[in-house]
């Protein structure tokens, strides 16, 4: 199957995941749990899936290997993937213990079979020069089984104190261990790319020494968080923060030297939205003194984390890689960057200023304007990457 092919049929999860989010939004909020469903079909559905698709094809590009050696193993994985992720929705909605814990199972084996791929792939290849970014990968896939594990036992219902605290840590452990580090090492050499310039001087360095802090930082929540210890906690909080910013500084100077620098603006928003959580999240922790309310907080956290940081940062790659990836010729290509380029704006304008109503929370009028604002974006931009052609077939 051609590489083209390939990807549109890779990205069918994601845009039926954000579709089902959508249209299904009067129901989810009259559910018993809104929230929960919202942040699963969001994070665990589409985001997930999305994640899958595009570290298994940086795997690849990074190690200069071909692409179509993994897609078998990466077929059966987002089967199991997404077996999973319906199991665990549907069980949550008919409040049975048993489908969601066999979705979250089926979500850590995904997740392991994900790591593995990787592995036979770093062991196969070559030596390159970015044969290290893979391994953001497998590190953060094995915060996503972590995160399985941790939800599995959530689901069986466990009570206290401990519950809440089981939860905080189930959240940073998937946001900041599974989603997080994978942007992260992506970044190292995408925002060079999607700004057309020539990777910085030290961002390698940088990047490659940021892994094992960013590993310990969330550890270090998560140790903190289920230990009752919030200074431990907190200092993970801050260590991750600080671990981003060591790992971009290399690329400030660039990006500040950019004449156009609307190509990047929905990756700058994402960043900041995820500054803001974590400076959120760590006042939170140390202001509060019941985890139940830490709890509470943090789910209104996930409306930014999952909307501003990893929704956005992923919409806006799609509008850069798909054109890219589609082929075609130099014809073909340009014009499906002024297509996924239309509107690009306002799409900025309605995603952040509508998370911004949602965040605010300040009355339901406000609230239902800003679901709006988020839910049009989200439309305009799926019809325009399903306005992308193609190449051409002979």
């Amino acid at each position: 199957m051609k590489r083209d092919k390939w990807h549109r049929y890779a990205h069918i999860p994601t845009p039926i995941y954000l579709l089902a989010l959508i249209i299904g939004l009067p129901w989810i909020g009259g559910s018993g749990d809104p929230k929960w469903i919202l942040v699963h079909l969001l994070l665990l559905g589409a985001i997930t899936n999305l994640i899958f698709v595009w570290s298994s094809h940086f795997t690849a590009t990074m190690l200069r290997l071909p692409q179509e050696a993994d897609r078998k193993r990466y077929l059966v994985r987002v089967i199991v993937l997404n077996l999973g992720v319906i199991s665990v929705i549907v069980g949550k909605v008919q409040e049975r213990k048993f489908l969601m814990a066999f979705g979250a199972a089926a979500v850590v084996i995904s997740a392991g079979l994900h790591v593995r791929s990787i592995q036979i792939q770093i062991a196969r290849a070559l030596p390159t020069r970015f044969k290290t970014i893979p391994r953001f990968y497998i590190v953060s896939a094995l915060f996503l089984i972590l995160g399985g594990v941790l939800g599995g036992l959530l689901s069986q219902g466990p009570k206290g104190e401990f519950k809440y605290r089981l939860l905080v840590t189930h959240y940073s452990t998937n946001i900041f261990g599974w989603i997080g580090i994978t942007i992260a090492g992506t970044l190292i050499t995408f925002i060079p790319t999607m700004l057309r310039t020539q990777l910085p001087e030290k961002a390698e360095k940088h990047g490659y020494k940021s892994l094992p802090w960013l590993v310990g930082s969330v550890l270090a929540v998560d140790t903190g968080t289920l230990s009752n210890v919030r200074a431990i906690a907190v200092l993970g909080i801050l260590t991750y923060l600080g671990s981003w910013v060591y790992l971009l500084s290399p690329h400030l100077r660039l990006i500040i030297r950019q004449k156009n620098p609307f190509s990047f603006l929905s990756t700058i928003a994402a960043l900041i939205w995820l500054l803001i959580s974590l400076i959120s999240l760590a006042i939170d922790v140390v202001g509060n003194d019941k985890w139940k309310v830490v709890s509470t907080r943090t789910e209104s956290l996930i409306y930014i984390l999952g909307i501003g940081f990893a929704l956005q940062m992923g919409l806006g790659a799609l509008s850069y890689l798909i054109p890219a990836v589609l082929g075609g010729g130099p014809t073909n290509a340009r014009q499906n960057v002024s297509v996924s380029d239309r509107l690009k704006v306002t799409r900025l304008i309605l995603h952040n200023v509508g998370l911004g109503l949602l965040a605010l929370n300040f009355s339901r009028v406000l609230f239902l304007i800003g679901g709006g604002m988020v839910a049009l974006s989200i439309i305009i931009n799926l019809y325009l990457l399903g306005r992308l052609r193609p190449a051409k077939r002979e």
